[in-house]
Parts: structure tokens; C-alpha cells; sequence
């Protein structure tokens, strides 16, 4: 193709262009640049080296747990029902719900072979009770709460599902809800975490390890949960140490 304006110029009609090429090539090569400098830019990035490995274990444990200090302080005695009793709730309506609540947890909990589930189960409740009482009280029907109760702490102690204590199926048919436990898990582990971002990357080691739901408590833990951590984080604070974890 022809530039008219290259003729104008080789006439002597006009002033010489910048460029003697077509507006077409001369987008292309513009182009052409761009993505030049694009691949340079990219080729000269410094690389990021990865974070080692336990550093992340202890970032992930920090989020099960509350905090580093939360991980260090870390035991494995068993729950135990000690201070579960609901409070003093002055208006009728309201400690109506909870005892609701608290039932159907009770009920929940009395299939599983794990007692200390069922006291996590009652903690729950009265630590979303006392942090952020609208996500327990109405218009949520008790059943609906329970559901969410359950769903979020057998998530957080790796118990959910097939391999676990329940399936949200039957945990839904259980509780004669219309929708999957899920549903309401969402809402009750976002209150329980609060806007401390607990969430972060398990460790890719870590496969033996059930993917837990990070809530922030260790009291919230079953101790055959607590335990493993306890194992994980010697091995972490051991290699950055500078030992050798088996």
C-alpha cells in the first residue's frame, strides 16, 4: 500500500513525515513494541524466591489457632464442659432461642462418638452469643443456627463430610432444614473469625491433614485436632531452627 503522504513528500508538495511507512505498519510496529517491552519488563523481574516451608506451616497454624502466640501456647488436653453453662439472658424471647439452640446441639452431639465435639458445639454458641448475638437470635430459626453450629466447628475440626462425623445431607434431613448446613456455616464462621484475616494457604506438605476451616480458637478444637498441630509446629519451629524434623 501506498502512503499518500509519502508522495506528497517525494513531490515536494509537503513536509517530510516523521516516518517514511504506511499508517499500517506504522501501528504494527508500535505494537510490536509494546509487547517488547512488555517481555522485557517480565525478563528482568526480579524472582521472588518461595517462602520456606515453615514459615508457611506456622502462617497456617497462626490462623487455625488466633495468632503465633496462640500456636506456641497450644495444648492437647481435652475439652471438657466446664463453663458451658448458657448465660443469664433477661429478655424471655431471647433465652428462648438460645436454650432452642442449645438443644438441638446437644441432640446433634449425642450421636457422635467424640464428646469433646459436642462441647465445642456449646462454646460456639456462646462465644457467637457474646461477640455478635443477631447471628443467633430471630428472626433465624433455632434449627437453621444449630445447622451453621455444627457445620462450621466439624469444618474446623475436619469432621465434615463423608470421611467425617456427618454429611451436609443428613445433617440438613436431621434438623428438617430446607437448605444445606452450608448455607448457614458461611454466615456463623465469618462472625466467629471476625475481620482478623485468619485465612490462608494450608501448607503443601501438609496433605495428611484434614483442610480445616480457620476460625481463630484452639478452644474450639477437639484435642485429637490440637494434638497434630502440636506435632506440626514442633517440626516447624524445628527447620527454622536449624534442625532437622523427621
Amino acid at each position: 500500500m501506498i502512503d499518500t503522504e509519502y508522495i506528497d513528500y517525494i513531490e515536494g508538495m509537503a513536509t517530510p513525515p516523521e516516518h517514511l511507512v504506511c499508517s499500517e505498519c506504522a501501528q504494527l510496529l508500535t505494537r510490536t513494541n509494546m509487547i517488547l517491552e512488555r517481555l522485557e519488563a517480565e525478563l528482568t523481574r526480579p524472582v521472588t524466591p518461595p517462602r520456606p516451608e515453615h514459615e508457611v506451616a506456622l502462617d497456617w497454624l497462626a490462623a487455625l489457632c488466633g495468632g503465633h502466640e496462640a500456636v506456641a501456647a497450644l495444648d492437647a488436653a481435652p475439652l471438657v464442659e466446664d463453663g458451658l453453662d448458657l448465660p443469664v439472658v433477661e429478655d424471655a424471647a431471647g433465652r428462648t432461642q438460645l436454650e432452642a439452640v442449645a438443644g438441638l446441639l446437644d441432640e446433634v452431639a449425642a450421636g457422635f462418638p467424640v464428646e469433646e465435639v459436642g462441647f465445642a458445639l456449646r462454646r460456639a454458641l456462646l462465644r457467637l452469643w457474646e461477640i455478635d448475638p443477631l447471628v443467633v437470635d430471630r428472626p433465624t430459626q433455632p434449627a437453621q443456627v444449630a445447622a451453621g453450629i455444627v457445620w462450621t466447628i466439624l469444618g474446623a475440626n475436619g469432621l465434615a463430610g463423608p470421611n467425617g462425623l456427618v454429611t451436609a445431607t443428613a445433617l440438613k434431613e436431621r434438623l428438617g432444614l430446607t437448605r444445606m448446613p452450608t448455607a448457614y456455616g458461611k454466615q456463623l464462621a465469618a462472625a466467629l473469625r471476625g475481620f482478623w484475616p485468619w485465612r490462608t494457604q494450608r501448607p503443601w506438605g501438609m496433605r495428611d491433614l484434614p483442610d480445616l476451616e480457620p476460625l481463630g480458637y484452639p478452644d474450639l478444637l477437639v484435642s485429637s485436632v490440637r494434638r497434630r498441630l502440636i506435632r506440626l509446629r514442633d517440626q516447624a519451629c524445628l527447620a527454622r531452627d536449624g534442625g532437622t524434623p523427621r
